[in-house]
């Protein structure tokens, strides 16, 4: 397998947490059952201002906007998954409880982790 370059942590935090922040928003707007809170909105906004900043100061090349945006939905499907856990009448939690699985282990195959390479 070829030779991956060394993917930043910071970009992938900052994507997953726009992703639960942006699904927790549009929950806490469209939802009835889920009480209402500014606290999604403002760390919403504060996400991705610092994503924002670090995409313009770094290039994102190789492996790492595909990174990020499994990140994202990872935060995306997580954070529908514990919705549904907390809210039973949402529905059922099996498929963005399995997206998330699914992400997680394609995004740790691309940083290198399940097939043995250290960071």
């Amino acid at each position: 397998m070829s030779e991956t370059s060394l993917i930043p942590r910071t970009p992938l935090i900052l994507a997953l947490l726009v992703g639960l922040c942006g699904h927790a928003s549009v929950a806490v707007l469209t939802y009835s059952g889920v009480p209402f809170s500014l606290f999604p909105i403002i760390a919403l906004v504060l996400a991705a201002k610092q994503l924002y900043r670090h995409y313009a100061s770094e290039p994102m090349t190789g492996d790492i906007p595909a990174c990020t945006v499994i990140s994202f939905f990872i935060g995306v499907f997580a954070h529908s998954a514990f919705l549904r856990v907390q809210y039973p009448e949402m529905g059922s939690n099996f498929i963005p409880l399995i997206l998330t699985l699914l992400l997680a282990a394609w995004l740790s195959i691309k940083l290198g982790r399940m097939i043995g390479r250290q960071p």
